[in-house]
């Protein structure tokens, strides 16, 4: 046997192996970045979700104050109205939402990381066919800021609490900014 093939192996083949082992390496980070970068995309995703589902169950809840007067429930009170940013009620949801879902009072709007609105449009007015029998679109949009990017005014934040019509519409229009989930139902009228 030669001496060569006793002596082990050569630093070309070491460099071969070493370079194969940190490209494997940085495939293996890079696949993990963009695990944890799905993850918290799911994540966010699954809490609008459920903060959509979470005003559904709120605006049906209103619509059983719903006799004669849409504007005795509230939120009802804005069909018609276009987008809007629903004003909170003390002990229920309002329109911010922390990182996890909570509700925020107005008074840590700073700390929102989703932002609600609403549009109701009546499929049938409380006396078009019989009185009592009123039927409304919910449309519910729940928005978040996407990964690096900034709200469209920075002093009001994601979710001011009397934006114009005219921000609203922006937002809606705005999706290389935000992520949106929206969520649809129906809201009838109680009868009395």
């Amino acid at each position: 046997m030669s001496r060569r093939r006793q002596a082990g192996y050569t630093l070309v083949e070491l460099m071969m192996a070493l370079s194969l082992f940190i490209a494997g390496m940085v495939a293996l980070v890079g696949m993990q970045k963009l695990q944890v970068r799905a993850n918290s995309d799911a994540r966010s995703l699954a809490v609008a979700q459920r903060i959509a589902e979470t005003w559904a169950g709120q605006l049906q809840m209103a619509s059983l104050a719903w006799v004669d007067d849409p504007t005795f429930a509230p939120w009802l009170g804005t069909v018609g109205g276009g987008w809007t940013r629903p004003v909170p009620v003390a002990g229920r949801v309002g329109a911010a939402f922390d990182g996890v879902g909570n509700p925020l009072p107005d008074t840590a709007l700073a700390q929102a990381r989703y932002c609600t609105n609403i549009r109701l449009t009546y499929l049938y007015p409380n006396d078009f066919p019989v009185a009592g029998n009123g039927l409304m679109r919910a449309e519910i949009r729940v928005f978040w800021l996407r990964d690096g990017e900034s709200t469209l005014d920075a002093a009001a934040g994601l979710c001011p609490t009397a934006p114009t019509a005219a921000d609203l519409i922006l937002v809606g229009k705005s999706s290389e900014r935000y992520e949106f989930v929206y969520h649809t139902t129906g809201i009838r009228q109680h009868p009395g």
